[in-house]
């Protein structure tokens, strides 16, 4: 018995997201005082980097 031929179809998939990388985390300023050492990176909230600075001042 001869069955009706259908035609082949690619199913569709569904497609992932591409993943997407932060913003490279620069090293902007490392300060280092006897045991003590701070790092600031350029992801930093600028918010933050401002209180810092006053507190500096």
């Amino acid at each position: 018995m001869l069955e009706k031929q259908q035609p082949i179809v690619a199913l569709d998939h569904p497609q992932k997201p591409k993943k997407t990388r932060p913003p490279r985390n620069n090293l902007m300023l490392s300060l280092k005082k006897n045991n003590l050492e701070l790092n600031l990176y350029s992801s930093l909230d600028p918010d933050i980097l401002n209180k810092i600075r006053f507190y500096h001042d």
